[in-house]
């Protein structure tokens, strides 16, 4: 998967990428959340890691600009300052999950394999629709070649 990691802790984001990119994850990493949200509208990204509390936006700003951008968009927020009322409003603005730092990587790593499952999901079920308006239209022409004929023949 193609996963957009945000923390102004440079050390964090290279720890994470070191435990996801061996999984097989691409990882684009940013320490300022700003250039973080130009790259994902430049590229797409399946999922979107972002600290909590960071100079410039917070991990919830980062969360609701996405969310405008790509409203199916997963965010995993992580903090060190973990609160329930935090993890609360970041679940409200549809955070995908939220962890407390240090992450646990086998639960993070479990997440995105849920995530990983579902966009797989999500792309069966688009290429299953293409498959059935096919069909449809296939359909919906043989059944008006078939008006036309039986319209051809009593006229006769």
């Amino acid at each position: 998967m193609n996963i957009l990691l945000i923390d102004d802790d440079a050390d964090c984001l290279d720890g994470l990428a070191t435990v996801l990119e061996p999984a097989g994850h691409q990882c684009d990493l940013f320490t300022v959340p700003e250039q973080a949200l130009e790259a994902y509208q430049q590229k797409q990204f399946d999922v979107v890691v972002t600290d909590m509390k960071m100079p410039g936006l917070s991990g919830i700003d980062v969360l609701k600009r996405v969310r405008t951008i790509n409203t199916e968009a997963r965010v995993i927020i992580a903090t060190g300052y973990g609160d329930v009322e935090t993890a609360i409003a970041a679940l409200n603005y549809g955070a995908y999950a939220f962890f407390g730092k240090p992450i646990d990587f086998n639960d993070l790593m479990e997440t995105l394999e849920k995530i990983e499952c579902e966009l797989k999901g999500q792309k069966k079920e688009k290429m299953e629709l293409a498959r059935l308006a096919i069909e449809y239209a296939r359909l919906k022409q043989a059944y008006e070649d078939l008006l036309k004929l039986l319209k051809d023949r009593s006229e006769k």
